[in-house]
Order: structure tokens, then sequence, then C-alpha cells
């Protein structure tokens, strides 16, 4: 084959991510043409060696580019792609004054003959200023190379550009525009099948979800990145992905495969020589150890982190080594060593805002240690600050929905303190300005964390005439404030890992169809005595309850808590629900707005349900028809709008003008996204000129303005399945609440066909004698409760929670 066709043959091949069978057929042609085509056969040597560079062997660049000059002197072009390859491999090596002789070679070059190469020089540039932690210049020399690239028509050398601006954005944390910029890279990389760019745009992604606190999103995309990037060979970017990937399960509490990733990267890099790669995941190791409790096995990989960040020159590296010295150095000793160190650090990480405000919350926690309450304070309220800018940097609001998981530890560690210091009233009042913040923005509230409460938690409780159960769960230990309306008391509760495993335990035996009272289920016993009996002198028999619920309680129904007979016998036991309405609530800010509900002269419904089936999983609802007529039957005619069958699309509920109506209910399958909680959505009938566009998402339910007084998602997960630190359980019922809602009816596992039909007749009966919401839900489910047949088990009837908005 001619030279020039066989090449751009294995250069599809490098650019399709076929790595290995490019560079051995590279290799191939380089040595069939040494002797009869010296140029062409350097030509597939440069090829061979940028192949091995994208698979991070960079020895085995330096040794092929060395053995294509045996018999050819490289000039122009030629010259200027050899030192550029030379130049980033011998910086991966850690090699760094070489490579930037090499580097200046390359551009003294491109220079003197205005070669077409000059956007690759500059991009090499950025490279090596990202490894050197100089993230303006790298940004600034990408930034350059881009425009350089767009006027060559480069396709492969922008979408590189994009892909390298948008972790520089990530490293200054702008994430929105990082992602932008991943967006626009792997539209371009797609449109030329470079795989070989995707997997990393894929990765980068990956880091941009982490640093939105989105750790089960960011897991997924680290390692769908990393299969990719093995199956490249590319294996640079594999020790990369594995390492994020642990970084993804240490925030996600897995210490023990975590651990099994780190290693697993070490050995790579070690075999790959990549010296920057050895630090970074030294220092997750490090960090990983120190939180096990293992402080020389910490101080061994830091120490040598360190010392191989300072070696090769990477800042960033190197400083996030000197904050784990510092924090290993607290747990040791208390002296001027310590805060030696967190200066250091503080002085560098200006421009990484997770960094600075670890590190104030480090200094905070090392003033606390020492009682020194008012340098403690001072750092705490620094840390908060910090973040707090941060966060409102992040504009989309699907973004910044998970943000909050990255400062869930600074507000804990400031209520401790605050705890400590008597003062458990500020702390309530910190952490529930911290509650629901998307979902404030989103009404139109002002949600600074540390504002002055409208009113305080007693006044809210005395004017609902309710008592108040905030809970918030942590590692070490928990805590209940219950708030009547003579005050606020606090109790401190087990670890959140203790509570979450028995409520997990609980909640599948309740999936399975076990009768908990009649069995007299232990974890139900256990809960109730945990997480209710410290208060129960404060919320008497027939109470309304409104519970702002943390962690694993987000989706648990603690009205199917099983309570004690007297002495705590067995006999007379009977779930929490026959002693209170229990409603759910999104935080005490939120509920202090809360107006207590007023008759309303105007009762319109729309109801929109009983779906024509698609064919996509979602098979008719046979008591879909008799649920439409039990709940349509208690409002006039000309007050109620009925879509069914073919008129049950989701275009309809838009057309309908939902904001006109009291109540809104739902009668069709539900689906509910974890990875993308907006996806959620109401499965409804396939429209006849789009048959694929039948499903109402969560997303573009927030768009449209409420005033219902109900809104009623009779549909399997209706709650959804996505929990964020902060925000709690998103998706359908949370997309409501923020259309302005002002209750949610939604189901927090599969409904039943049959008995949901029954349970909302019960409900709308009472609504229409004057019930409130609360009280029409409690009563239908204690009317099922009571029943003889299957239908008292809490699978039936707890499915359903009832949100509270304002």
């Amino acid at each position: 084959m001619d030279p020039a066709a066989r090449f751009e043959q294995i250069h599809a091949d490098f650019l399709g991510g076929h790595l290995g069978l490019a560079q051995r057929a590279a290799s191939i042609e380089r040595r069939a043409l040494f002797s009869r085509d010296p140029a062409w056969s350097f030509k597939f040597c440069l090829l061979e060696a940028e192949i091995l560079s994208y698979e991070g062997r960079s020895r085995d660049v330096v040794d092929t580019l060395a053995d294509g000059t045996r018999s050819f002197s490289p000039r122009g072009d030629a010259a200027i792609k050899q030192e550029i390859l030379l130049s980033l491999a011998h910086a991966r090596l850690g090699q760094s004054q070489l490579a930037s002789e090499e580097l200046q070679q390359a551009q003294r070059l491109a220079d003197s003959t205005l070669s077409p190469l000059q956007s690759e020089v500059v991009r090499a540039e950025g490279l090596l200023a990202d490894r050197n932690g100089q993230q303006s210049t790298a940004a600034s020399s990408f930034r350059k190379s881009l425009e350089l690239a767009r006027r060559q028509k480069d396709l492969f050398i922008e979408a590189t550009d994009l892909s390298n601006l948008g972790t520089e954005a990530l490293h200054q944390e702008r994430l929105d525009e990082a992602l932008d910029r991943f967006n626009a890279s792997s539209a371009i990389a797609g449109s030329i099948h470079a795989n070989v760019i995707l997997q990393g745009v894929l990765g980068n992604a990956g880091w941009a979800y982490y640093s939105l606190g989105d750790y089960e999103k960011a897991l997924v995309s680290f390692q769908q990145a990393e299969i990719q990037a093995k199956n490249l060979g590319a294996t640079d970017n594999e020790i990369l992905w594995l390492q994020s990937a642990g970084l993804s399960l240490y925030r996600l509490g897995d210490l023990k495969q975590a651990q099994s990733y780190y290693e697993e990267a070490l050995r790579a890099a070690d075999a790959s020589h990549d010296a920057a790669r050895k630090a970074v995941t030294d220092t997750s190791l490090g960090q990983l150890l120190l939180q096990l409790g293992q402080l020389d096995a910490a101080k061994a990989r830091v120490d040598e982190a360190l010392k191989t960040a300072q070696q090769i020159g990477d800042k960033a590296s190197e400083l996030d080594a000197l904050f784990l010295q510092g924090q290993i150095a607290a747990r040791t000793s208390n002296g001027a060593d310590t805060e030696r160190i967190f200066s250091q650090v503080y002085r560098d990480a200006a421009g990484t805002p997770s960094l600075k405000w670890e590190t104030e919350n480090a200094f905070a926690d090392l003033y606390a240690s020492r009682h020194d309450v008012r340098q403690a304070g001072l750092w705490y309220r620094r840390a908060i600050k910090t973040f707090e800018t941060q966060r409102s940097s992040v504009q989309d609001e699907e973004l910044r929905l998970p943000f909050f998981a990255n400062g869930d530890e600074l507000y804990r560690d400031y209520a401790d303190f605050l705890i400590a210091s008597h003062r458990s009233d500020e702390a309530l009042q910190f952490l529930d300005g911290a509650r629901a913040r998307t979902l404030k923005e989103g009404l139109g509230e002002s949600v600074q964390a540390t504002q002055v409460q409208p009113e305080t938690p007693s006044h809210t409780a005395r004017r609902l005439n309710a008592v108040i159960l905030f809970y918030s769960l942590g590692p070490q230990k928990s805590y209940l404030w219950a708030i009547d309306r003579n005050g606020t008391h606090l109790f401190v509760l087990p670890p959140e890992a203790e509570i979450t495993a028995r409520v997990k335990s609980y909640q599948a035996d309740v999936l399975k169809s076990h009768d908990p009272l009649r069995e007299g289920n232990s974890e139900a016993q256990w809960l109730y005595a945990t997480l209710v009996a410290p208060a129960q002198a404060l919320i008497p028999k027939e109470s309304r309850v409104f519970v702002v619920t943390s962690g694993s309680l987000n989706d648990f129904n603690m009205e199917m808590l099983l309570k004690p007979g007297q002495s705590g016998s067995q006999e007379g036991a009977h779930y929490w629900i026959e002693d209170v309405s229990l409603s759910m609530a999104s935080s005490i800010q939120l509920l202090s707005r809360l107006a207590p509900d007023k008759e309303r002269t105007a009762n319109k419904l729309l109801l929109i349900g009983d779906p024509v089936a698609t064919g996509e999983g979602y098979p008719p609802l046979s008591n879909a028809a008799s649920e439409v007529e039990s709940v349509e039957r208690y409002f006039p005619p000309g007050d109620r709008t009925i879509l069914t069958q073919s008129a049950a699309v989701p275009v309809a509920y838009v057309d309908s003008h939902p904001e006109q109506y009291s109540y809104i209910h739902f009668v069709a399958h539900g689906t509910a996204s974890s990875l993308r909680p907006l996806d959620s959505a109401i499965v409804l009938s396939p429209p006849h000129a789009d048959p694929d566009n039948f499903k109402l998402y969560a997303r573009d339910v927030i768009h449209r303005p409420l005033h219902a007084r109900l809104v009623t998602i009779s549909a399997c997960y209706g709650s959804g399945l996505r929990n964020y630190d902060g925000e709690g359980l998103v998706g359908l019922s949370w997309a409501f609440l923020r259309a302005g809602a002002h209750q949610v009816i939604g189901a927090v596992w599969e409904v039943n066909d049959s008995s949901t039909p029954q349970l909302m007749e019960q409900m709308y009966h009472g609504l229409a004698e004057g019930e409130q919401p609360d009280q029409a839900l409690h009563a239908a489910k204690l009317s099922m409760l009571h029943s003889q047949g299957v239908f008292r088990k809490p699978l039936y009837w707890a499915a359903f929670q009832l949100y509270t908005g304002s």
C-alpha cells in the first residue's frame, strides 16, 4: 500500500481508540521503510510514539524516537513533533528540566518556520504548565492553541484543547463552564470518531460531578472511563480513572473498595513509571488510611507523595500532600508544627476554593480541640462563607442540587461545636438554614444558612398546633430536636450507619409483605425506641407531627414504626400512625411560612391518568379507570377536568393551565432516576404525532408555577430514589413542591394497583368532608390498617408520604 494511504489508515485506527493495533501497525511500517524510505519511516516513527504517549508508555516513547533517528535526521515539522513528544514523555517521567528544554526547542523551530504545528506546541506548553501546577498559564496556552487549531481547522486539536480547558475550569472549580467545555469537546470528538478523546472527556466529566458532590454519578463516569481507557490501552488515563473511582468510593463510605482501587492504580503507576499519578494516588491512599486510624501507614504514604511531588515540581499534588501531612500532625501532636503546615497550605490554596474551606475547617477543628472558642468559631464561619461563595457560583439548578454534599462535613462540625458550647438552639437554626436550599431558592425564599428565622421554631409549632421533629444523622453521633409550643429539646442518637442499617433491614421486610405488627418486628421496635421514644413525652396522642428528616430517613415512612404497649410489652403494641398524623417537611424555615389551611371557595380538579399502554414495559393498569371514577365523583362536573386514555398526553398537562387547579391527581406508571433525579417521570399516553414523547418529566414540571392545595402522584416511586445531602429525596414530589404546590403525596416504593384506588377513594371522601390533606390521608391509611385482609400490611398503606411545601 502507498505509505500515505497506509499512514491515514493507521491514524484512523489511532483516533478510533484501537491503540494497540495502531501502534503495532505503525511499528511494522517504520521498520519496513527504515532502509528504502527513511523520511516515511520517521513519519511512522512519530505516529508510533504519539500512540505510545496516549498509552502512557513514556519510556517507550523515548526509546522509539531514539531508534527512529538512527538513519534519519529530522528537520522542519518532523523535528518539531519529535521535540513535543519527547518533552511530554520526559515530563511524565519526572524529568522536568529536560522536558522544558525540549519544548523550548520545539517552540523556536515552530516560530522560525511558521509551522502548522504551532497549535500542538502551545498545547504542550499548557500540559507542562498544568503538571507543574501553573493553572492560569496552562489555561492561557490552551486558549491560544484552540484559536490556532480553529484557524487551521484541526478538529482533533480543537477537541483536545476544549477538553483541556474544561479540566482547567475544574481546577478553578468553575463547574458549569467545565461541563460546557466537555460537552463541546465530546461533540467534536464524536464527529471525527476520536474515541481516544471521548474516554478522557467522560472521565473529566466525572470530576465535574465529583466537585459538585454528586459522587454516585461521578463513580459511574470514572468506572466507564477506566474501562474505555483499559480497552484503548491508555495506561496513563486508566491510572487516573482508577484513582478517581477510588476517591468517589471513599466519599461514598466504601473504604474497602476504595482501597482496592487505589492499590490497583499504584501498581499501574509504578509499572509505567508515572510519577505524577503515583503522587496523587499515594496521597489518596494516605487519606483513607488516616480515616481508618492507621497513622503510621498514612504518614508513610504522604511522605512518599510529598517527596515525589517535589521532585517533579507538581505544585497541586504537593499542596494536597501537605494538607494531609497537617491532618496527620493534628492527630499526633497539637503543637506549632500543625499550624505551620496548615498556614503554608492556606497561603497557596487561594485559587482552589475546596482546599481553602477544608483548610479553614481544619484550623477550626484544631482550635476547638484546644478549647479556643473564639478562634474556632471564627474559622468555622470562614469555612462556611468560602463554601457558600463557591456554591453560589453554580448557576445550573440541577448541578446545584448535589453540591451541598461538599459542605456537609463543614456544617456538621460547626453544629457539633455549637452544641458543645451549649448553643443547641443556634445549632438547630444553623442546620435548618442549610436544608432544602435549592428548593427554597426555586420558591424565591431567602436562603442564607445563618439568617434569623422569621419566627422561632417553637412559635411555628404553636401556630401550626403541631410537634416538629428535626433529625440530623452523622457518622459519630446523630441528633434529634423535638420542638413543641414550649421550646426545643435536644436528644443525642446513635451514629448514622447504625440507624441506616436498621432502616434498610426493616424496609426490606416490609417490601417482602411481612406483617411487622403480628411478627413483633425487632427492627421496627428498635427504631421507635431510638428515633421517637426520647421525645415521646412531648408528643401527646393524636398530635399533628411534622418530620424534617436526614439521610436514610428521607425515603422511610416513620408511621410504620412499632410503639410498644404499656411497660414495653408486646401486648398493646401498635404502629405509630395510630397515635399521630404525620407529614414530611423540607425545613422548619419553610414550615414557618406555612399558613394554616383555610377552606377555599374554588376546589377545581385536574385529573390525568389511565393512559394508553405504550408497549415500552409499562403494562395497562387494570384498576386505573376505577380510581379515576372514585376521585372525580367528589367534584362537580364544572369543577373538574379529566384527561384519560389518548387525551392523557404530557403536553395536555401544560395546555390545561395547571396553575388554576386546587387539586391535581395523576393515575399512571411512574419512573424514578437515581443518577438524574429530574429525569423522573409520569408515564402517560404516546401522542399520535410524537409517539416517543410519552413522559411528563420532573424537569418540565418545575418550570410551570402551581398554586395547588394538593398534588397526588398515584404512581410508583413518585417520591423519587435519590437522596441529596441537605436537600432530601429529589424526584417528582420535589419537582411539584418546587413548582409551588402546597402539599404533595408521593410513593417511596412500588404501589399496588389494587389497594391504591381504595386508599384514594377514602382520602378524597375525607377531603370532601372538610378534612385537611394530612388528616384525610391519615384516616384513609387507618381504614386499610384496620381491615382484616392483606391490605392491613404496611406494604400497601405506608408507600405514600405527604410532603408539605410552603
